[in-house]
């Protein structure tokens, strides 16, 4: 099989934000939204973000049945998320321009969404570059077996130069490297030492994820590994090797566990 698992991305924790018009976006990525963004909460990830695009397509003959252009116009973005909380935020969404007191017909408004997907070390986010409208997309079930969830639609309109989104996104790891790559622990002595994951971007910068990769050694009966210490149980030896989003360490840690 070819291709890079790294690539492939089951994404573990998401948001969906909205703001007016005009809301000062976030620095970077690792900028958290400043004040005028409302997130809209709980999500449901099963439904999970879901992106639709359709146009108009017109294919043109010449005679005898030869293809010679296709035109294509009125392009339109959609996104599709369903939001779990009953909250300002949502009530807002499913009945714009109505009060805590009163349901008014929706009128739909023009503002900014920003959708934001995380996992490991990757971060992704899209935020309407001119504007979108929300709409409520179906019906809204109360029950006792489910939780109550609100599908919203999500227009995006391009601006002038055509742009649907301003992305922000967290380079990802490219690779992780685990010092030292040999360790020596004994029972009667030195019983705990500690190992460090360098992870490689592919932006080229480096970061120390020692805290946050899951560890994982091949043989616990000989040596335990949590938060990159490693804790010598028995002698022989084990291999130690990290991971994080997605990413495996290039070469395992032997630890050997001496009497």
């Amino acid at each position: 099989m070819t291709g890079t698992t790294a690539n492939a991305s089951v994404w573990a924790n998401a948001e969906v934000w909205v703001a007016p018009i005009g809301t000062a976006l976030p620095a970077d990525e690792s900028a958290a939204f400043g004040a005028g963004w409302e997130a809209v909460g709980l999500l449901d990830g099963s439904a999970g973000f879901e992106y639709s695009r359709s146009e108009d397509k017109k294919d043109h003959y010449a005679w005898g049945g030869i293809l010679v252009a296709t035109t294509r116009k009125n392009h339109k973005s959609m996104y599709k998320f369903t939001a779990l909380e009953d909250n300002a935020t949502t009530r807002a969404l499913a009945w714009p321009g109505s009060t805590s007191t009163e349901l008014k017909v929706p009128v739909v408004v023009n503002q900014m969404v920003a959708f934001e997907t995380t996992t490991g070390g990757k971060v992704k986010r899209m935020i309407s570059k001119n504007y979108a409208q929300v709409d409520l997309n179906g019906s809204i079930k109360d029950s006792e077996e489910d939780l109550t969830g609100r599908t919203f639609d999500v227009t995006i309109f391009p601006d002038d130069a055509g742009v649907l989104f301003s992305k922000q996104a967290a380079p990802e790891i490219a690779s992780i490297a685990i010092t030292p790559l040999t360790l020596a622990l004994s029972l009667g002595g030195a019983i705990i030492k500690k190992l460090t994951a360098t992870a490689t971007y592919t932006d080229a910068t480096t970061g120390d994820i020692t805290a946050k990769a899951n560890w994982v050694s091949a043989t616990p009966a000989k040596a335990t590994v949590s938060a990159g210490y490693v804790t010598a149980v028995a002698t022989g030896t084990s291999s130690v090797s990290a991971n994080f989003g997605g990413v495996v360490s290039t070469a395992p840690s032997v630890v050997t566990v001496s009497a």
